[in-house]
């Protein structure tokens, strides 16, 4: 008998342990804000799409807002990326710039902007997913689940997302594909 008892508070006790370690796990994840618990993981998918080059593949997106639905304009949604080849920074930066070109966006902006990328953004590895999150004060980026960087400016924000959703956009099988009209 006595040995029940004692099982029986060994197991209660571990109980206790096991919630407060998951309270302090908690307290953690909110104190630290590069680990991020986000509501766009939750928000449906409007569509989704594939970069290729030739026989290769680049990346595979998807656009995801609160409702569902894309609509020009909207303040809320995500691009997620998932790199289906190593990139590095470089030529991230580089063909970011391109589009910025190709959507008429003045030079200087263009290398303001991008000093704030290169700021942000890492090279990235097959399989590697960045988010940008945009959102009435800008936008957020994440790789996978952490936060990377935050862009205040809401124009820049914008010009970024318009490289994917804009009617101009060098790749506009993509962007039906992403906003569902494909």
């Amino acid at each position: 008998m006595n040995r029940s008892i004692k099982t029986g508070w060994h197991q209660s006790g571990m109980v206790a342990h096991i919630m407060s370690l998951a309270l302090v796990l908690m307290a953690l994840a909110y104190a630290n804000p590069s680990v991020a618990m986000t509501p766009w993981q939750s928000w449906p998918a409007v569509g989704d799409a594939r970069l290729t080059w030739g026989p290769w593949v680049i990346y595979d997106s998807e656009l995801r807002t609160p409702s569902g639905e894309y609509l020009p304009g909207m303040e809320e949604l995500a691009l997620v990326i998932k790199y289906q080849r190593e990139i590095d920074q470089e030529d991230l930066l580089e063909a970011t710039d391109e589009q910025w070109r190709h959507l008429g966006i003045a030079a200087n902006k263009r290398q303001r902007w991008l000093a704030r990328l290169a700021e942000i953004w890492p090279d990235v590895r097959k399989g590697d997913r960045l988010i940008f999150v945009v959102n009435r004060e800008g936008g957020i980026f994440y790789q996978d689940n952490r936060i990377i960087g935050t862009i205040r400016d809401k124009e820049m924000s914008l010009a970024f997302i318009q490289i994917w959703l804009s009617p101009r956009t060098a790749y506009p099988k993509l962007r039906r594909q992403l906003i569902g009209q494909a």
